[in-house]
């Protein structure tokens, strides 16, 4: 356990430590147990409440016993689960995993461009894709709505290249550290990304409302 006088003026650490927890998770990795995510996103009358994130490990020492763990959401857990080529149960929980992957790696582009000028230029940047073909985006699409983005702003093409970055980040996670194939990690993606359009604006709420 590590003592604070030791840390302010013991020597500097080769690189950042990781979470203690991914620490101990990549011990029983690196120890022949087989971790998977399970990712449990419960719904409220008023939306979505806590969501919590569940590793199961099998094999290893265990001699094929289970057992999980299970800690509220945590951006910077799921990511150091990412490096470590942790995937998710199954196809619908990765693809809820990518949702807050995706919410996490969008929000500094709410904080500097604002909500509404972001939901703009994401919304055109996804009309303009060929996504809009794909009967989940288009059905969410079809009830979002935003005002056109000032395309002679100083900040549009940032906040596009911010974007489209963002999503293109998740990609390589799902094919290069997760190692799903291409068309596998396409269907993920674009299940992850409806799911957050649907939240960010509002639809399967409103539907339950009886406002569409």
């Amino acid at each position: 356990m590590p003592i604070l006088d030791d840390i302010i003026d013991g020597d500097a650490p080769k690189a950042p430590p990781l979470h203690p927890r991914l620490v101990q998770w990549k011990q029983r990795i690196d120890a022949g147990e087989k971790p998977l995510l399970e990712v449990f996103r419960p719904s409220t009358a008023s939306g979505l409440s806590q969501s919590e994130m569940s590793l199961f490990f099998a094999g290893g020492k265990k001699n094929g016993s289970r057992e999980m763990e299970s800690v509220p959401w945590d951006d910077e857990l799921n990511a150091g689960l990412i490096e470590l080529g942790v995937r998710a149960i199954d196809a619908s929980h990765e693809a809820d995993r990518f949702t807050l992957g995706l919410r996490a790696a969008l929000r500094k582009l709410e904080r500097e461009f604002g909500d509404g000028y972001f939901n703009a230029v994401l919304l055109e940047l996804v009309k303009e894709s060929g996504l809009t073909g794909d009967p989940q985006i288009a059905d969410i699409v079809k009830h979002a709505s935003a005002l056109s983005p000032n395309r002679d702003g100083r900040g549009y093409g940032l906040c596009r290249d911010m974007t489209a970055a963002a999503i293109s980040g998740r990609m390589y996670d799902l094919r290069e550290k997760l190692h799903y194939v291409p068309e596998e990690a396409r269907r993920i993606l674009i299940a992850a990304l409806a799911r957050y359009l649907d939240e960010r604006f509002s639809v399967t709420s409103r539907r339950q409302l009886g406002l569409l």
